[in-house]
């Protein structure tokens, strides 16, 4: 007989067998047994806790020669035709491929004759969500009173896409992810049934991996056994998905603990060598920085534990960090993860991301001052420069008195007056922009095209990025501010997204998806918020003070900049 995964060889086949949803096999058996049970249900969760399972088994427990009872007995003809899938009354239909309204017009037709094998027809309609809206119509009347023999179970795993008119028809149970102790539990009867050997920390690292998903786990373990033969142990489940190793990861969280680059460096090329891909990687590291901080905050949770349990130095390690710079760490390592999205060379993201965590040292540390030579001068200061330390004290705290009174004293210290950088008015512009042009398109800006254009912005983004999708990750940032007959302002947050979109080959890109929208061509100018706030601000003054604002500034007299230098921009009054 052909090899069958262990998930089909294992899929429950009494409500006992249901791991992890008690609540949910409680309330079905006790419905059974009393008679009660609907005429639809709605079974939704993540994928992999037992939707269809538990639909199969109830249909079984309600069409049982010798029931209907709380469990199938799994002997009669009735539940072994219904596992096997060969009674025509229980059909499992598969909303996927048959979502079109000509399929729910058939079930619709075929539901009012009786059932020929077995006392009710069940129909189990599987990721009933993909449904067209059309389906969903014609199902409903049927849904709401079908006849008394035929009993519909909807299995979802997103509920939301449903039509609350489906919803309100039908008993509503949510399935929930399965706990990583249940999980565990269940393969060891897997692994017991099988004759196999699994070590303990590869079993809680599967039912980490499956994300609270029974097939999941099962799949994984499969997948382990082909790999490692008869015994499995964890290097093996880390070969075949990829992860990294606690140990490994380990080592990195010290070397970031202590500031030392060169050490997390060493642990990258390893991991790379070996394999392993930068964003697993950073995956990894970020789930280790979270479970260090649940330890930090919840150390009685279930993950927490079953963490602890797979290294045995995670306790000692999670001690000796503070809080505050664990949320540090997370944010920054969640940024570095985001923009590893658009990066062309992960590794040197990562790299990068890693060395500013070990730079970022927390409050009251200090680097190891390596870079400080081996020899210091610790000769006392000459009596000479003493003196004169006294000296400048003294005076200082004459000018503070005299300041204090309203005064200042016409002396000035010996020594070399302090440098300060000459007055320069207005802002500094972060980017270079066209400013004559903006203020030409300022002020001949069309207020109700502009209104338009900005409540059309959302769909000019997403046209943008059906033609480039980095050009429409920079546009994200921008936000129009004026719009004339021939130009487009774009102001933005950011610095890199400013200059990046005025690109010609993007700023191109942009301008053609607008010109469909406003039909007709424009220029597209980008500047940042400062530097469009300082133009509103020039636009909304009095004509001469526009005039005077964006005049040129003249070049300085190079004695007056000297001046500034020596003795500062105060104005310093002397009285006799």
């Amino acid at each position: 007989m052909a090899y069958r995964a262990l998930y089909r060889v294992w899929r429950p086949q009494r409500f006992g067998d249901i791991v992890g949803q008690e609540h949910i096999t409680r309330t079905l058996q006790n419905a059974i047994k009393e008679q009660r049970f609907s005429h639809a249900y709605l079974f939704n969760g993540p994928r992999g806790t037992g939707k269809t399972s538990a639909a199969k088994i109830m249909a079984k427990a309600i069409n049982c020669q010798r029931g209907p009872g709380i469990e199938p007995c799994n002997e009669c003809e009735a539940c072994r035709g219904i596992t096997d899938g060969s009674i025509v009354d229980v059909m499992e239909i598969d909303a996927a491929s048959n979502r079109r309204i000509e399929e729910i017009r058939d079930i619709r037709d075929k539901v009012k004759y009786a059932p020929t094998q077995v006392r009710y027809k069940v129909y189990i309609v599987d990721e009933v969500h993909m449904l067209t809206t059309e389906a969903f119509n014609a199902l409903l009347k049927t849904l709401e009173e079908p006849p008394e023999h035929v009993i519909f179970i909807l299995a979802t795993t997103d509920p939301h896409k449903l039509p609350a008119t489906i919803i309100s028809r039908c008993q509503r149970f949510d399935f929930r992810r399965i706990g990583s102790a249940a999980i565990v539990e269940r393969l060891r009867e897997v692994i017991d049934g099988e004759n196999i050997e699994v070590s303990d920390q590869a079993l809680t690292f599967i039912a980490r991996m499956a994300e609270g998903g029974m097939r999941d786990a099962l799949s994984l373990l499969d997948q382990a056994l082909s790999f490692g033969g008869s015994r499995v142990e964890l290097d093996d489940v880390l070969s075949i998905t990829g992860a990294v190793s606690q140990g490994l990861l380990a080592e990195a969280v010290t070397h970031i603990r202590d500031g030392s680059a060169a050490d997390v460096m060493d642990v990258v090329n390893r991991l790379v060598q070996g394999g392993k891909s930068p964003e697993q990687f950073l995956d990894d590291l970020l789930f280790y920085f979270r479970d260090l901080l649940l330890y930090k905050t919840a150390p009685g949770l279930e993950e927490i534990q079953d963490r602890i349990k797979l290294d045995s130095g995670f306790k000692e390690l999670g001690d000796t960090w503070e809080r505050e710079r664990l949320f540090s760490v997370i944010e920054q390592l969640n940024r570095s993860k985001n923009e590893m999205k658009w990066a062309s060379h992960t590794r040197i993201l990562l790299e990068l991301a890693l060395i500013q965590l070990c730079q970022t040292l927390p409050e009251g540390a200090a680097f190891a001052p390596a870079s400080l030579p081996s020899t210091v001068n610790t000769d006392p200061m000459p009596s000479e420069q003493v003196s004169e330390l006294v000296a400048k004290i003294d005076r200082l705290e004459k000018q503070l008195k005299q300041l204090e009174s309203g005064t200042v004293s016409q002396e000035r210290t010996s020594s070399t007056p302090a440098r300060r950088e000459p007055r320069r008015p207005g802002i500094q512009p972060t980017v270079k922009i066209q400013g004559s042009r903006i203020r030409d398109v300022a002020r001949q800006s069309i207020e109700p095209q502009l209104k338009k254009l900005t409540s059309l912005w959302p769909d000019i983004l997403n046209k943008v990025k059906e033609k480039d999708i980095r050009v429409h990750a920079w546009l994200l940032d921008g936000q129009p501010v004026a719009l004339s007959e021939d130009g487009l302002v774009v102001c933005f947050k950011n610095v890199i997204h400013c200059e990046t979109t005025s690109r010609e080959s993007n700023r191109m890109v942009i301008e053609e998806v607008v010109k469909g929208f406003v039909n007709r061509p424009v220029e597209l100018l980008t500047l940042m918020e400062s530097q469009w706030k300082e133009i509103g601000t020039v636009q909304s003054a009095p004509e001469e003070k526009q005039q005077e604002e964006l005049k040129l500034q003249p070049e300085s007299d190079p004695v007056v900049e000297e001046a500034y230098k020596w003795f500062g921009e105060e104005l310093v009054e002397i009285k006799d």
